[in-house]
């Protein structure tokens, strides 16, 4: 892989080379073509592993994918890759899968979802270097309403940001996620629950002047009263915040790339 500092650049292939701009990095991006061929990995019984280990990868894009699809209510506050490092969690829990072997290995988030609690999707703005107050997240015994508390909340000097920031919204997002395991009847990866029965809500407060005065912040999420809690799911928390450095006529005036967001717990 080379980084191209000169005047050549181009996007897609040229010959044995491949370039792209990466967004991130700021910086354009070439590497050569190569490795296997599709048809050896498929069939040369040297690459059993591989095809093995390619099987659960699809695993791990699905169960991104729900993740991605879950918190969509809050693409405004994401910046920069995230599925890369969404894939990353997926395997570390997928890896923590002690009852299948490589190939079957399933993606136990109802088990084992600590990776991704503080995970930031915006990769700009970090959601733990934007904001720094403690909070309290609890969710009742049914599993249906989330509430997240900031007591004694000032808000003064409490996000950090580029541009000043006079008003602020919090958001709130749960969402059901389910486990994703390997099907034999269907010989792929699939979640345990139809993708359109699964639970998601998003609420948000109204915008609030940055002040020092001492408040006590409380938002809630719920799903519908008729909600029951499934086994082999975790009730994902993710939280949002946007800024707006004015206010005019009601009108927020909205910094740039919005705000950040994360998830912050799950249940």
């Amino acid at each position: 892989m080379a980084i191209i500092k000169g005047p050549l650049r181009f996007s897609g292939s040229l010959g044995g080379i491949r370039g792209y701009y990466d967004r991130d990095l700021k910086k354009w991006i070439y590497a050569n073509k190569g490795g296997a061929c599709k048809p050896l990995i498929k069939n040369n019984p040297a690459f059993i592993n591989t095809r093995k280990l390619n099987e659960e990868w699809k695993g791990c894009n699905i169960w991104s994918k729900l993740i991605r699809k879950g918190t969509d209510e809050l693409d405004v506050l994401k910046q920069g890759r995230n599925n890369c490092n969404l894939l990353k969690i997926a395997k570390q829990i997928q890896q923590m899968d002690p009852e299948n072997k490589i190939g079957w290995r399933g993606i136990q988030s109802s088990k084992f979802n600590f990776p991704l609690i503080g995970f930031s999707m915006s990769n700009a703005h970090p959601f733990r270097e934007v904001f720094y107050q403690r909070y309290a997240l609890s969710i009742s015994e049914d599993r249906r309403e989330v509430t997240l508390v900031l007591n004694d909340f000032i808000s003064i000097n409490k996000f950090s940001w580029t541009e000043e920031v006079a008003y602020y919204r919090v958001f709130l997002t749960i969402f059901e996620l389910p486990d994703v395991e390997w099907m034999e009847r269907s010989r792929s990866y699939s979640p345990i629950y139809p993708k359109d029965t699964l639970g998601k809500q998003t609420t948000y407060c109204e915008w609030t002047r940055v002040s020092r005065t001492k408040i006590d912040f409380q938002l809630k999420a719920s799903f519908p009263e008729d909600y029951v809690s499934r086994e082999k799911t975790t009730v994902m928390v993710a939280m949002g915040l946007e800024f707006a450095t004015a206010m005019q006529h009601g009108i927020p005036y909205l910094v740039k790339d919005n705000g950040t967001m994360a998830i912050i717990g799950c249940f």
